[in-house]
């Protein structure tokens, strides 16, 4: 994976139409906008299918892009692009003009012409601000389309969109309805709101009261989150020019029709909902595999808002949901804490992303290191339906492996859990740096074994994280020497002793941990050498943090004349690159660009690289058009995200080079994977 290649002009993007509708992006589609702009293996939105299988012989050819332009003219968010101002913010422009999409079809209906038309729709990227957001392609059999695959982008459709899509889309082909959508003109007289109006509201005030308290909400949830859930990730970004995209992603599906059962049975009996005893027991994974007692994740639970059932859109929100699952804590008191914490996560799930980017910034700079909130859990709302239903005939549980399409780094582990063909599927995606393949399967296994048995054995409640852990043989992490933990996170000390150790002029350091009154915990550095230093070695740390997740900078810098025991010199060979400076020669070129870029964001203000760029009221809406300005100016290379870390912007200054000389490193690196 590499960064992406920066665009060569700066302009913004505007439709090209003139008939055009404008309004403020939705908060939901802040973040999908936001992440446009990072580092993916080639520059692309994120994208969600709907593969409609058409009954009988199919429908005609010819009927399919009359029907598809129907949907299109039913739904603006269909229709719409996000293009950015002169001033670089974004908005959506809903086109009043514009063609239908030219369909891609495949001859056969096979799974593997299934594949191909999903993979011929899926793989050109998408513009998020010039193409329209909906591709079309069908398989065909003797004239006649068999299968319908739509790709979308995700800022204009969520997953409960996708129902709804359907049932419209199979009533303007004059099919019956295939499942229990109901479709989006259903109702007479009660239209469905559209993106586009939700947005004009949240931008008029009249929601500034309710997200107030969710950024504060936010806010409590990362000042008390690790710096990163697990320190073993690593950015496999820039690495690999070769390597497919998704490819730093393993993904694993366990289906139980066992598991089913054992649902079934809890959903029938008096007490928490299955979906947070799934949620709390993943919990536990979680945190016995990083070793880390505090847990933060993202869930969907509560991913609409009341009366936007039967509309098409990006409305979901991420909940951050912070637990607690301590290694003596007992499973009932986790499940109990895990239900009250999802249930304040989802009351505050109503905020605007591009402001919780900011806050994130301010945090950082605060506690002196990024903050990597990568685990996420997902409830599928179709198990409602089916637990109430009969039971489905018991088959042997199996554990498959599947692609994993992903591109960017974002997350850690991702557990999405949904009924299907009389099974209960656990589907796991995880980093590769964050856990082996061999261990996937017990983590999926243990999850299985012990909510079925729980569903038998109610008084499974009593016991502990660390007893649950070790009787169903969940996997888990160990921390040696070298190793501490501070607050919530752990630190690799030794690693930071010996980063410390390469500024020049210090003799000696030693890093570790003290206990201050009312039981809290500080990071110290004790060094010898020049106390002149402290700046260069803080600032040598804070570059580290762009790459180590398990680096913190200490909260104390104490200067002496010999440490008790320095400890074994550095090693010859670093282990780990440090502050790399790309810019060869032309420093001074490169810093110069870089702090004309930022008027783009700062305005008049004097740019001080020393700095962070959000300490200098830089914010997340505006990074792209620096990126994008640096790039008018001839350089390529940091991304949004490496101007709003916590470390001086000369660590995104470190970062730039030219074009042409960004364009010969990739030819050079491609030249030795081929080799």
């Amino acid at each position: 994976m590499t960064q992406r290649h920066a665009p060569v002009c700066g302009d913004p993007h505007t439709p090209s139409s003139a008939e055009e509708s404008r309004a403020p992006l939705l908060w939901s589609q802040e973040p999908y906008w936001y992440q446009y702009h990072l580092p993916f293996p080639v520059v692309d939105s994120a994208k969600i299918p709907l593969t409609v299988r058409l009954p009988g012989r199919g429908v005609p050819e010819g009927s399919i892009p009359g029907a598809v332009r129907r949907l299109m003219l039913r739904h603006e968010a269909l229709r719409t692009v996000c293009p950015t101002d002169r001033s670089g913010v974004p908005y959506q422009s809903i086109l009043a003009e514009f063609d239908t999409p030219a369909p891609f079809r495949r001859d056969g209906d096979e799974p593997e012409d299934v594949e191909a038309v999903f993979r011929a729709l899926f793989d050109p990227p998408m513009d998020q601000a010039a193409d329209l957001p909906l591709r079309l392609g069908y398989t065909v059999v003797g004239q006649r389309a068999r299968t319908l695959v739509l790709l979308l982008n995700h800022m204009a459709a969520d997953g409960m969109s996708l129902p709804v899509l359907r049932a419209d889309l199979e009533g303007y082909l004059g099919l019956p309805p295939s499942g229990g959508a109901t479709a989006s003109t259903a109702g007479r007289g009660t239209e469905s709101p559209q993106p586009a109006e939700v947005a004009r509201e949240q931008d008029s005030g009249a929601w500034d009261a309710r997200s107030g308290r969710a950024l504060r909400y936010c806010e409590d949830v990362l000042s008390a989150a690790p710096a990163a859930q697990f320190p073993g990730f690593r950015s496999t970004a820039g690495k690999g020019l070769h390597a497919e995209a998704g490819s730093h992603y393993l993904r694993f599906s366990l289906h139980s029709s066992r598991l089913l059962s054992a649902l079934r049975k809890m959903h029938g009996d008096a007490g928490p909902s299955v979906s947070v005893r799934v949620s709390a027991l993943f919990a536990v994974a979680v945190a016995v595999l990083s070793g880390n007692p505090r847990t933060v994740f993202k869930t969907n639970f509560s991913n609409r808002f009341r009366g936007l059932e039967r509309s098409v859109g990006c409305f979901f929100q991420e909940a951050l949901v912070c637990v607690n699952p301590a290694p003596d804590t007992a499973i009932g008191e986790l499940v109990a804490e895990t239900e009250n914490r999802t249930l304040a996560g989802a009351r505050h799930a109503r905020y605007p992303y591009l402001r919780f980017r900011d806050l994130k910034a301010r945090v950082e700079a605060r506690r002196g290191h990024a903050i990597r909130l990568g685990t996420l859990v997902n409830f599928s709302s179709r198990f409602e339906k089916v637990l109430e239903g009969p039971g489905t005939p018991a088959r042997p549980t199996r554990v498959e492996e599947r692609e994993c399409l992903w591109r960017d780094e974002y997350t850690d582990l991702s557990l999405r859990s949904y009924p299907s063909d009389g099974e209960a599927v656990l589907d796991l995606i995880a980093h590769r740096t964050v856990i082996e393949q061999r261990r996937i399967g017990s983590l999926l296994a243990g999850m299985e074994e012990f909510l079925v048995a729980w569903a038998d054995q109610p008084d499974l409640a009593r016991v502990t994280v660390s007893e649950a852990a070790e009787r169903f043989g969940l996997p888990t992490a160990r921390y040696g020497e070298g190793w501490a933990r501070v607050g919530p996170s752990w630190v690799n000390t030794a690693e930071l002793t010996r980063l410390i150790r390469t500024v020049e002029g210090v003799e000696a350091a030693s890093v570790g941990v003290v206990d201050r009154a009312a039981g809290e915990r500080v990071l110290v550095a004790r060094l010898v050498g020049r106390p002149s230093l402290q700046t260069e070695v803080r600032n040598r740390v804070l570059s580290a943090l762009r790459e180590d997740v398990d680096l913190v900078c200490p909260h104390e810098f104490v200067w002496q004349d010999e440490l008790p025991d320095p400890g074994p010199p550095p090693p010859a060979a670093e282990p780990r690159a440090v502050a790399v400076d790309r810019r060869g020669s032309d420093r001074g070129a490169a810093d110069r660009a870089l702090t004309k870029a930022l008027s783009v964001a700062l305005g008049d203000t004097p740019v001080d690289l020393d700095l962070p760029y959000a300490r200098q009221g830089g914010t997340a809406v505006l990074a792209p058009a620096v990126v994008r300005r640096l790039a008018l100016l001839g350089y390529a290379g940091p991304t949004p995200d490496d101007l709003l870390g916590p470390w001086p912007l000369r660590v995104a200054a470190a970062l730039c080079v030219p074009h042409r000389e960004c364009a010969d490193r990739e030819c050079s690196d491609r030249e030795c994977a081929d080799r």
